[in-house]
């Protein structure tokens, strides 16, 4: 690896196998793959297929038992580097209770900083900060129990944004949202600085399809890797029983199959379909 490319990949998943006895089958089996600043990619998967297993070697939370994990040059393998790669690599649940541990919002966002032992000063202009960005003032001094799921889900992504997280693994987080509350925690992850890597875990290819990138698991293994409209096509059968197909690259697919419209391709994006069925716009008559 160039020294170029070395600056560029923030995450390297080198030949990693899990295993968990008394499972015959490893959880993981020889997975590699590097993560570049930026990168928007769904790692995708039927249960138990390994996606959680994965995102959580990301950041030391679970360790190899062969190959390497490595976070901007620091191996999860190094108890001395597990703090800073924490630091870089921020989980939010599918539950988030399972990571609150204070008893109101504004101090749940505040925990982190102290422990990275911000001045009081500094530390109230980022909570602040942090309260306007992801729209939960009013909740600051509401318990986390006793939001709702969406607005748990932000506060969750806002206590991951003050530690200044470069990777966001968003682990199923999805699954327990409403739509609405889907779009907002949607938008938020959006509006990250753009050196952000967010990988998001779901079960439902439907999930992927505005994605940069998609991670395909099966069995333990990486099955597919690359642009989704390039790793629909080639998936085997038995990987897309699990996880399925999105709905718009269905229908391009069946368009093309029936020659309907020449213009068609195959596609993620429903700008893209739509394009070719789209009228020019009818010219202004001059007066």
């Amino acid at each position: 690896m160039s020294q170029t490319d070395a600056q560029a990949t923030v995450l390297e998943v080198d030949s990693v196998t899990v295993t968990r006895p008394p499972r015959q089958r490893p959880v993981l089996k020889d997975v590699s793959f590097r993560v570049s600043a930026g990168e928007r990619i769904v790692v995708l998967g039927g249960n138990g297929s390994g996606k959680t297993t994965l995102v959580r070697l990301l950041n030391g939370t679970l360790l190899p038992d062969a190959g390497r994990v490595i976070v901007r040059g620091q191996a999860t393998t190094d108890p001395t580097a597990l703090h800073e790669i924490r630091r870089c690599v921020g989980m939010l649940f599918q539950d988030p209770d399972n990571q609150f541990v204070t008893t109101t919002a504004e101090r749940e966002i505040a925990f982190g900083l102290e422990n990275l032992q911000r001045s009081s000063t500094e530390m109230r202009a980022i909570v602040e900060a942090a309260l306007e960005e992801f729209d939960l003032v009013r909740y600051r001094h509401t318990p986390p129990h006793e939001m709702s799921g969406g607005e748990k889900a932000r506060l969750a992504l806002a206590c991951v944004w003050v530690m200044g997280a470069q990777v966001l693994i968003l682990d199923e987080t999805e699954s327990l949202l409403d739509r609405q509350a889907c779009e907002r925690l949607r938008a938020r992850t959006e509006s990250l600085p753009p050196e952000t890597i967010v990988l998001q875990v779901t079960t439902e290819a439907e999930n992927a399809h505005d994605a940069d990138r998609v991670l395909v698991l099966h069995e333990g293994r990486l099955v597919a890797d690359g642009p989704p409209d390039a790793v629909w096509s080639h998936l085997p059968g038995e990987v897309i029983e699990c996880i399925g197909l999105p709905l718009v690259w269905r229908l391009s697919r069946q368009l093309q199959d029936e020659a309907r419209h020449s213009g068609v391709q195959l596609t993620s994006s429903w700008d893209t379909l739509l394009e070719p069925f789209r009228k020019p716009p009818t010219p202004k008559r001059q007066a």
